[in-house]
């Protein structure tokens, strides 16, 4: 077993398809398709079923799948802590992020952050929301990117970026558009409640005066998610981010405003000064990336 084999099953498994998972990975497509046949072939099970059409995971690839995204994360984990160690002057930022946030904005801010600090490595942690807090104050991650749940005050905290929120359900003749007073008496599919995207569906339907009502299954992952929605197993809500671009859908209004997700970063405190670097770069820089990703 290799990361690389791994790394293919999480890009196809992302993007529905070898050829485009083969771009991203930057190899040729016989190549990323052999990798993920050896892996089947080493753990004894079907990852993917192949059509002429699309690729999709099976049971046990949708089982497998958090448990590669883990090890990749660890992987990296692993090399920086061997860059730190061997370089002492390298500092390392390790960032929590919700898997609702959008990672191209993550990805782009970032990237000018350590455009301009040589010196300075970005680690990218990916966990639920309960996990991502209990790190913070732990000490274990110096920033985290969550969506906003609940509207409170947050004394260290900083506004993100707002994306509209869609609707994906499998009905003919969809428009572009659907008010959320006509979606309240749908039945849902959902996530498991570690993102904040189940919360966030159930208070958007208790502003109609409704209860959600949800399928009685879990979705492993928004790609799921989505399949399902559109499949009629019930309607589903997702950021247009989390939204593969095939997949019909409508943008949620409510009284001709349109519904948003908000995101923010949060911190104890910017004591330290890679940190207090970090959040200055944010402040400077995201509203110009976040139109870039709206638009």
């Amino acid at each position: 077993m290799n990361f690389s084999n791994l790394k293919f099953v999480k890009a196809t498994a992302e993007l529905k398809s070898f050829s485009k998972a083969a771009q991203i990975c930057h190899v040729t497509q016989p190549t990323l398709s052999n990798g993920v046949s050896k892996l089947e072939e080493e753990l004894g099970e079907k990852i993917f079923v192949r059509t002429t059409r699309s690729v999709g995971l099976t049971a046990f690839g949708e089982v497998l799948l958090p448990t590669i995204t883990s090890i990749l994360k660890l992987k990296d984990v692993i090399y920086l802590n061997a860059k730190e160690f061997s370089n002492p002057e390298t500092v390392v930022l390790k960032i929590g992020m919700s898997p609702l946030l959008s990672t191209k904005f993550i990805t782009l801010l970032t990237a000018s952050f350590k455009a301009q600090n040589s010196k300075h490595e970005v680690l990218l942690i990916e966990e639920n929301l309960s996990v991502l807090d209990e790190r913070l104050k732990k000490g274990e991650l110096d920033l985290i990117l969550v969506p906003i749940v609940k509207k409170k005050a947050v004394k260290n905290s900083l506004p993100l970026y707002n994306e509209d929120l869609f609707l994906i359900d499998n009905e003919d003749n969809l428009q572009s558009e659907v008010n959320l007073a006509d979606i309240r008496d749908k039945t849902y599919v959902m996530v498991p409640d570690y993102c904040g995207l189940s919360e966030i569906t159930r208070s958007l339907l208790r502003t109609t005066r409704k209860e959600l009502k949800e399928y009685e299954g879990k979705a492993l992952s928004y790609q799921v998610l989505a399949d399902w929605a559109s499949n009629g197993l019930g309607s589903a809500i997702l950021p247009k981010s989390k939204i593969q671009p095939d997949i019909p859908k409508q943008q949620i209004f409510n009284s001709s405003k349109a519904v948003k997700i908000s995101f923010e970063a949060r911190w104890l405190s910017h004591d330290s000064k890679p940190l207090k670097k970090l959040i200055q770069h944010f402040r400077k820089n995201i509203s110009d990336i976040a139109e870039g990703i709206v638009n």
